[in-house]
């Protein structure tokens, strides 16, 4: 476990095992990863508490009664534990799919760009590896989490320029692939539902 971890803060740090040393694993980097999110799912969850907590204060207190707000609805923080647990829950499947779906864009984009080399594979892999360390900014309360999917964002486009020698523009497609992806999803949503209302 001790040196799992450590592989995984080496790979934080963009330390590249050397030749012959252990690397490492895919399951030892979902692993730790889920870990990290059980550990901020803790701090989410603690936040909501004491948030609760401190409203059932307020609105019992006569002295700060007029800082509740009789309107006041939990629907929010329902809804937020809720998307919590599920994303603690089903993190491993989460976790899978992006790690494909990234690995499929970096194969997708080297050949449009014509990028030839042996071991795209591995390098691909260790893109992913240090970029799905940024997990350990979660540790952090609060602003764990943006910190986190920011560090992603940096990592990607840093190996990307580093591994496949990306321009900064190839690196920035390769990025906003997935937004890309989202808004031809909603424009043939939208036609699709527009198409159905003019046959009524």
């Amino acid at each position: 476990m001790i040196e799992s971890l450590q592989l995984y803060l080496n790979a934080f740090k963009g330390e590249s095992p050397e030749r012959g040393e252990r690397k490492l694993s895919y399951l030892e980097l979902m692993g730790i990863s889920w870990s990290l999110h059980m550990l901020y799912s803790f701090y989410s969850i603690f936040a909501l508490y004491l948030g609760v907590k401190s409203y059932s204060y307020f609105s019992n207190s006569k002295n700060f009664a007029h800082f509740a707000l009789e309107s006041f609805s939990f629907k929010l923080q329902k809804i937020t534990l809720l998307s919590t647990l599920f994303g603690v829950i089903f993190y491993p499947f989460i976790f899978q799919f992006a790690y494909k779906f990234w690995k499929g864009c970096f194969k997708f984009y080297a050949n449009i760009f014509d990028y030839q080399d042996e071991l795209l594979e591995e390098k691909a892999d260790e893109i992913l590896k240090s970029s799905f360390t940024s997990n350990l900014f979660l540790i952090l309360p609060i602003i764990g989490n943006t910190l986190s999917n920011l560090a992603l964002a940096f990592f990607l486009f840093k190996g990307l320029k580093k591994k496949f020698d990306f321009t900064s523009l190839q690196a920035v497609l390769v990025l906003i692939t997935p937004l890309f992806m989202l808004f031809l999803f909603t424009v043939f949503s939208a036609s699709y539902f527009l198409f159905l209302f003019t046959l009524l």
